[in-house]
């Protein structure tokens, strides 16, 4: 059983955007690898996902997707086996 993926705006606005640019294809490959693990099982250890709290979002939960410090940020959505993709970010140190 699959969980169904909900994108909010802001991840989809960079999901966007990454397919718009070839030298980003390696990136978008890596985010596109994590989306697929994340719906099969999104509490799977072996993603390495982080859990923290936000103010606005509460909680919320960080799965790298192990290319060039790229994450996806997502949470539980509002029904049974469906969880939100809230941003897909680059992690810049």
């Amino acid at each position: 059983m699959t969980y169904e993926l909900v994108y909010w705006p802001a991840a989809d606005d960079v999901l966007n955007e990454l397919e718009r640019d070839p030298a980003m294809a390696p990136v978008l490959r890596a985010i596109e690898r994590t989306l697929g693990r994340l719906a099969e099982d999104p509490f799977a250890p072996r993603l390495g996902t982080t859990p923290f709290m936000s103010e606005p979002l509460g909680g919320i939960n960080a799965t790298p997707a192990r290319y060039d410090e790229w994450y996806v940020i997502w949470q539980r959505g509002s029904e049974p086996m469906v969880i939100d993709i809230v941003l897909v970010h680059q992690l810049r140190t």
